[in-house]
């Protein structure tokens, strides 16, 4: 009896020892990063209903897997919040506030000031230098932006090789602690403070990328990415990066930047998964981000010169002295990288006058604005030009055929006949009755006066006897004789004196053939005569010989008036009303459209801008997506920090060590050790007692 009794007493001590070294060593490490609270399990041991001491088992530790796992998870998106908020913070520091007015919108802003100012005296040659100086600063912030981005994109290139070297690091560490506690588990020993140092591994792979766990056999745990490809076991499976030169026209895949593989680059690709962390958010900005803004920077330096250029100024080129053509959508673009190379036209540079006159080789008169008042109204405008489009059909057969178009004739009196009536003050040289003829082509026709006519009477006279409307009066009174051949006035007994009351002489009137005038821009108006044989083609020549005018018939044979190098165009009918016949109207062309799709070097990107618009108008629309991007990243990097420290502390609470708890539990095993002690020394007094009675 005294030898159990012994025995459960030394079972106690030595449960009491362990567990005093346990809760000390929590106390030691409460403060350690990673260490989490260590647990010794301990049950009674009883045989055959009797209590024979306390049995323990390895140290355990006390944890939450799945807020871990959450945690883990939470701290890869904390990270990829983190580093892209970082990035785009740069671009924001660019762009500047818009009070600073050093963004390429305001840049435009200026250079479209600068014309405004120049207009008013094109020839002053400050002012041309100061539009010169403008423009080569909106040329050398597109420049300095490409270089930003370019230089982003390297960055991020180099900052993946360092994650990938950390990231491997933290691989092998986590195969080797699996080695290691396989072999403990296997031998029923704690593996307790590897495994701590196991998740502190797992944690910093987190911040990298994020990955999926699940334990094995022997409490090997298998880290996986979030796709599921094993990183690592008991073997680990290392990331494969090799950094390449990126330009403006690199991308991935197969367009010369390389991407991420595990054991090789025949290995499993991981790329273009969802790789998460730091070095997911890294590719993400490489591949598509950054080269978004590439994109739409290339897109407004495009348009920029190629809208100068529509309107006489070729004022930006590329290094060749070219601008980029149009592509339609869905054509891959050429002007990837454009932003890089754009600049002033050296020509411009070497004369600015040519600001003034522009670049086409036409002549323009010293003092005219023309050229800067197309820039400002158009370049800088939300349309191109102004067209007149035509809606008869005039491919076949004559003008006056295909439009019922005639002659006109008409005569205006110069005498107000509101109060005539024969013999009066009002026509003194006129007595009742009297008469003139009119000769409209079918032979003279006699008009008689009859006494107490009025003017109305005079007219119904004039137009009963000719048997059709030639006469007519104006709003201020006057006799009008119209028609469509030639008019003569001849005399009968009315006389030239009389014939003077009514505001006319005697003689022959030719017709005219119909007209009307066509200005371009702010050149002298050109009138434009049709006669009775003339064709489509016979106008379309006229017209075409009207400088900085293209006349073309469209698809339904009508007639369609471009400036030909831009601005507006003002029609005006001279003799008939010929462009009515024709269906001319004059309406506003809107600029070739932004492209929006099929952008950047792979041709898979889209700008999200609007593609209408004026220059300004889609530079403030590229700054302000990017700044709503940039505000973005910093809400969800703040929100997502936040949440990661929620959950931390959460961990920390559950898993990490309290002092108090470790204090209190100190206390019982104290009492727990001093109960052993006193078990001890009954059990020598048993055995003492013992011996002394025998």
């Amino acid at each position: 009896m005294a030898t159990l009794s012994l025995d459960s007493a030394l079972s106690g001590l030595k449960a009491a020892q362990r567990s005093l070294d346990t809760i000390s060593n929590n106390i030691a490490n409460a403060q350690t990063v990673g260490y989490t609270r260590k647990i010794l399990p301990q049950e009674t041991l009883v045989v055959g209903g009797v209590g024979m001491g306390v049995t323990l088992d390895a140290i355990m530790r006390n944890v939450d897997k799945a807020l871990l796992r959450d945690l883990f998870k939470q701290l890869s998106v904390s990270q990829s919040a983190a580093v892209t908020q970082t990035y785009l913070n740069r671009i924001q520091d660019f762009n500047g506030a818009a009070e600073a007015e050093k963004s390429i919108s305001a840049m435009l802003g200026k250079l479209a000031d600068a014309f405004s100012s120049l207009s008013g005296a094109p020839d002053n040659s400050v002012a041309l230098q100061q539009t010169l100086t403008a423009a080569q600063q909106v040329a050398k912030t597109f420049n300095n932006y490409n270089t930003l981005l370019n230089q982003m994109r390297s960055d991020t290139e180099g900052q993946v090789s360092q994650d990938v070297v950390q990231a491997n690091a933290q691989i092998r560490a986590i195969a080797t602690l699996n080695l290691k506690i396989q072999g403990l588990t296997a031998s029923g020993q704690s593996t307790a403070d590897l495994e701590d140092q196991r998740d502190i591994a797992i944690r910093n792979l987190s911040k990298f990328m994020q990955i999926s766990t699940f334990s094995g056999e022997n409490n090997i745990l298998v880290v996986m990415t979030k796709q599921g490809q094993t990183l690592a076991d008991t073997t680990a499976h290392q990331l494969v990066f090799e950094p390449s030169p990126l330009t403006a026209s690199t991308y991935y895949p197969g367009g010369g930047a390389n991407g991420l593989f595990i054991d090789s680059t025949g290995g499993a690709e991981i790329t273009q998964g969802q790789i998460g962390g730091e070095i997911g958010a890294l590719f993400e900005l490489r591949d598509d981000t950054i080269p978004t803004y590439q994109a739409q920077i290339d897109e407004l330096a495009q348009k920029t010169a190629y809208r100068f250029q529509q309107e006489g100024l070729k004022l930006f080129t590329d290094a060749n002295g070219s601008v980029p053509v149009n592509v339609a959508d869905p054509g891959i673009v050429g002007y990837v990288g454009f932003a890089g190379q754009i600049r002033v036209n050296q020509n411009v540079v070497a004369d600015p006058t040519l600001i003034r006159r522009g670049t086409n080789g036409g002549i323009v008169a010293s003092g005219s604005n023309e050229i800067i008042r197309k820039i400002s109204q158009f370049a800088f405008g939300a349309y191109e030009y102004q067209q007149a489009n035509g809606t008869a059909d005039i491919s076949a057969g004559t003008l006056f055929s295909s439009l019922s178009l005639t002659q006109v004739n008409k005569i205006n009196g110069d005498q107000d006949l509101t109060d005539y009536t024969p013999d009066l003050d009002a026509a003194p040289n006129i007595t009742a009755p009297a008469q003139f003829s009119i000769d409209i082509g079918g032979g003279p026709v006699v008009i008689t006066i009859n006494p107490g006519d009025t003017a109305t009477d005079l007219v119904n006279n004039i137009n009963t006897a000719l048997g059709s409307s030639v006469a007519s009066l104006s709003g201020g009174g006057q006799l009008v004789l119209t028609a469509g051949a030639d008019i003569t006035l001849a005399d009968i007994d009315i006389g030239a004196a009389g014939m003077a009351d009514l505001g006319f002489s005697f003689g022959a009137f030719a017709a005219q053939d119909p007209s009307f005038t066509v200005q371009v821009g702010t050149q002298s108006p050109v009138t434009v005569n049709i006669s009775a044989t003339d064709t489509a083609t016979d106008l379309l020549n006229t017209l075409n010989a009207i400088p900085g005018l293209i006349a073309t018939l469209g698809t339904g044979g009508e007639l369609i008036l471009t400036p030909r190098y831009g601005g507006d165009i003002t029609l005006a009918n001279v003799t008939g009303t010929p462009l009515a016949a024709l269906g001319m109207t004059v309406a506003n062309v809107a600029h070739a459209a932004f492209r929006q799709n099929n952008l950047g070097p792979g041709g898979a990107l889209s700008t999200g801008l609007s593609a209408g618009g004026s220059l300004e108008d889609f530079a403030r629309g590229a700054i302000s997506a990017q700044a709503e991007d940039a505000s973005r990243a910093a809400d969800s990097a703040s929100r997502e920090d936040t949440y990661f420290q929620a959950l931390d502390k959460r961990n920390s609470d559950a898993s990490g060590v309290s002092i108090d708890e470790e204090i209190a539990g100190l206390t019982r095993v104290q009492s727990a050790y001093a109960a052993a002690a006193r078990m001890i020394s009954a059990t020598e007094k048993m055995l003492d007692d013992l011996l002394n009675s025998v």
